[in-house]
């Protein structure tokens, strides 16, 4: 089932409520994404293996890509996969560190 927002609706939404949940936003990211309509978004790094946060990271012109599965990362549910359209690089962020969508505050 799609939640498809109107582009309208979501710039509404986002002047009058200046956030949208975590759910709402990763929703219209994969609706966007599905259509090939490019995005932007900022995130906290953070790298598990060295445990460094380089900070406030923003990505422009991104669509969701395919994450790992279950049998393969126990953070299947929490990695986020994109690809920056410019270059097709691959890249992730982890779901409950992203702090904006298009310029939309998340809220948790």
């Amino acid at each position: 089932m799609r939640h498809t927002l109107p582009v309208w609706r979501i710039l509404f939404l986002g002047m009058a409520e200046k956030t949208l949940s975590l759910m709402k936003a990763m929703a219209i990211m994969r609706d966007w994404s599905r259509d090939k309509r490019p995005f932007s978004i900022s995130y906290c790094s953070f790298n598990e293996s060295s445990k460094i946060s380089e900070g406030k990271k923003t990505e422009e012109n991104i669509l969701l890509a395919s994450g790992y599965r279950r049998n393969q990362s126990d953070k299947h549910d929490i990695l986020v996969s994109f690809i920056r359209t410019d270059n097709m690089d691959r890249r992730q962020f982890y779901l409950p560190l992203l702090l904006e969508f298009n310029g939309i505050k998340i809220k948790i």
